[in-house]
């Protein structure tokens, strides 16, 4: 999955804005999804942001 995918539809945040928001220190879904407003709306992207993260974290 390439950086510019958009991962939550509702606010636009591509995969790339989440890998910076875990390289920058978030280490669980809230704490990206305080830095980013991801899954606020309909959370429907919740469980590939937390893939990703742990992908992130490996």
């Amino acid at each position: 999955m390439n950086g510019n995918h958009i991962v939550c539809a509702c606010n636009g945040t591509t995969v790339a804005q989440i890998e910076k928001a875990v390289k920058e220190g978030a280490r669980t879904f809230e704490e990206v999804q305080e830095k980013l407003r991801v899954g606020v709306q309909c959370v429907k992207c919740k469980d590939l942001v937390k893939l990703l993260i742990d992908s992130y974290l490996e």
